[in-house]
């Protein structure tokens, strides 16, 4: 899962304020079930505060109980047959297992969880290792560990698994591991999850488009970064959803950005000049979208002189996302927004479903 997916940021923020709360976490389903494993819900003494184990009379379930833990501060593993339940705010019906892991005492793990945002913050991805042993009165001890390379401390009982996971990305992202032959969870669980940095949408060019694409990238998980080398433009009160925004020259801002597997490039600047200067830097990298905009005519001409000046070859210029954004007829500055981070959804989606 990658961290804009995940509740690790929100529950770090709400440790770092001192707030009392119960980190719920899906371990194990079977069959039809609303949620699957490594989806998590935080729960303080007023309810529900972030995430979700499914909804339901599941998840009502599982909010009581994490009150009653609350008070006791004693972790504990719930387990669900769901008979034909009906999810709310959706007609599915459920008759799978589910078995959700209440940890009470989730601060006593912020040490681990701060070097998971830190890692997050350097954008390197790791693996959350959640180590459990049931005592004979049924007490649940919890144990957890960040790794990010096969050198590191792990439990021998899952190394050969997280090293996979770290190293191979098409392996799965979440792992149960049970620690007895019958695969149940009276000695104990390890539960394993490959968390990815939020995926980097790089918006070259702060006009109209550009803001509007800052604040729905932002709203559907992305990690934005807006530039512009116009002042006027590249205003953070302008693109206030923004994370970072660059306003020096192109090489001495944009220019310097990684562009990894996970960056999402748009290129809406003022001009075809200053698109086509974006487009030299990037057309070569391994990003997982690029898009630009403009006209079939300007984008053939566009095409034809990079081919021709040798500024990339035709399998480069095939991965170019132009005209930009899906056809649904965009007019207005918003529609043609919609457009844009549709088509990043959708690739998106495709690159997810490649990884797991």
């Amino acid at each position: 899962m990658n961290s804009s997916s995940c509740i690790y940021p929100e529950l770090i923020a709400l440790l770092r304020q001192h707030t009392n709360c119960v980190l719920a976490t899906v371990v194990s389903t079977q069959g039809s079930t609303p949620q699957k494993a490594g989806c998590s819900a935080l729960i303080g003494s007023s309810g529900l505060l972030a995430g979700t184990v499914g909804g339901g009379i599941t998840e009502l379930k599982v909010i009581q109980q994490s009150q009653l833990l609350l008070k006791t501060k004693q972790s504990a593993l719930l387990s669900f047959e769901l008979h034909g339940e009906i999810i709310k705010g959706s007609e599915s019906i459920c008759g799978g297992n589910m078995t959700i892991l209440l940890d009470a005492s989730p601060e006593l793990h912020l040490p681990v969880f701060n070097q998971l945002k830190e890692s997050l913050d350097r954008r390197q991805k790791g693996i959350l290792q959640t180590l459990t042993d049931a005592s004979d009165s049924g007490d649940i001890k919890i144990e957890r560990h960040w790794v990010v390379d096969e050198d590191q401390n792990f439990d021998r009982r899952v190394k050969d698994i997280v090293t996979e996971m770290i190293y191979n990305a098409h392996a799965e992202s979440i792992r149960t591991i049970y620690f007895d032959e019958k695969e149940v969870f009276t000695k104990g669980f390890a539960l394993l999850e490959r968390i990815l940095p939020t995926p980097s949408l790089i918006i070259a060019g702060a006009g109209h488009i550009g803001q509007s694409l800052a604040k729905l990238g932002k709203f559907l998980g992305f990690a934005v970064t807006v530039w512009d080398d116009r002042t006027e433009y590249a205003d953070q009160t302008l693109v206030p959803d923004a994370d970072l925004v660059l306003t020096e020259t192109f090489d001495k801002s944009l220019g310097k950005i990684p562009v990894q597997e996970d960056s999402y490039l748009v290129i809406v600047t003022r001009g075809h000049k200053s698109d086509a200067e974006v487009l030299k830097k990037f057309i070569g990298s391994n990003a997982a979208y690029i898009g630009m905009i403009g006209s079939k005519a300007k984008v053939a001409q566009m095409k034809t002189s990079f081919l021709e000046n040798g500024w990339a070859n035709p399998e480069q210029w095939s991965r170019i996302h132009s005209p930009v954004g899906l056809n649904i007829g965009a007019q207005t500055v918003e529609e043609i927004a919609i457009s844009i981070v549709a088509e990043l959804v959708k690739v998106r989606s495709e690159k997810n479903k490649c990884d797991e």
